[in-house]
């Protein structure tokens, strides 16, 4: 898997199998947002107060064997870092997403 851009619409990708994905984080978000909204019951207001607000598209581990990202993507992209600069390249990512606007959920 190689990171190919991260912008503020979603990260381009190349997969194990040599093909060029994208993760859409508006997609990821409202899949966010629309989760959150079921799992607490939230009214129409509630989620658009939530929507307004939130920015995250994921959740990451860095403690996981191996460091992770997972997208809310349907169903969920994963994105693994398993090389020996696996934490520094899960750091880099994570500093991208941040600076582009948008989050992700600590999971460690």
């Amino acid at each position: 898997m190689k990171i190919v851009e991260v912008t503020s619409t979603g990260i381009t990708f190349v997969d194990s199998y040599s093909m060029t994905k994208f993760i859409d984080f508006k997609e990821c978000n409202e899949n966010w947002v629309m989760y959150n909204k079921r799992k607490k019951n939230w009214s129409e207001d509630e989620v658009a107060e939530f929507r307004n607000k939130s920015k995250c598209v994921g959740q990451r581990d860095i403690c996981g064997k191996p460091c992770y990202f997972e997208f809310f993507t349907r169903p969920f992209t994963k994105i693994e870092f398993t090389n020996f600069y696996a934490q520094k390249h899960f750091r880099d990512l994570q500093m991208k997403i941040l600076d582009v606007g948008w989050t992700t959920f600590d999971l460690s």
